[in-house]
């Protein structure tokens, strides 16, 4: 869920804030147009849910005679680094308020994969702002992080049960059978 929860948010980006929204897993990026926003990471931070690790998702196939225990979900938390670039300061900052308002009215972010929907919480871990480091190629520059929460990762490794059909039990004198 990890890779469709990075697609999920750069599509939002590019509907809701600008379509020039480009995704970078380093650190160097070519940009082939301004205005532009570029995703860098994600930055994963495995999270400890007690409450749910112990569990394991069973699934009952009467017709096959068996149950499916999978192992649970491992659970990270998401960081992204946001980069604004624009040709001038208005630009930037009304770039950096559509940045400000995407939160509020997608505050969960939707990703499906061929076997799960989910919907995960995000928000801006440092807000967006105008960059204070000096550009030399006359970009305005701004940026912010974003973390998305609880994105689950399943290790597809399953146990099989038999699932006992009938039971009976005979009782002799000397000895006791049980057939399932």
């Amino acid at each position: 869920m990890i890779e469709k929860t990075t697609r999920a948010l750069i599509k939002l980006f590019r509907e809701q804030v600008e379509g020039n929204t480009v995704f970078s897993a380093g650190s160097i990026v070519e940009i082939a147009k301004l205005p532009a926003v570029i995703l860098n990471g994600p930055t994963l931070t495995e999270k400890k849910r007690l409450m749910r690790d112990p569990e394991r998702i069973t699934v009952i196939d009467e017709e096959a005679g068996q149950a499916i225990r999978e192992v649970p979900p491992r659970w990270y938390d998401l960081r992204f680094d946001v980069n604004i670039s624009c040709e001038g300061n208005l630009e930037l900052v009304g770039l950096i308020e559509k940045c400000s308002r995407v939160n509020q009215g997608y505050a969960l972010l939707t990703a499906r994969n061929d076997e799960r929907e989910r919907q995960y919480l995000w928000r801006w871990e440092t807000p967006p702002q105008v960059s204070t480091t000096p550009n030399i190629s006359q970009v305005s520059q701004g940026r912010a992080g974003i973390i998305v929460y609880d994105v689950e990762v399943y290790s597809n490794i399953q146990e099989v049960w038999p699932l006992i059909q009938r039971v009976s039990v005979e009782i002799d004198k000397d000895r006791i059978e049980v057939h399932s």
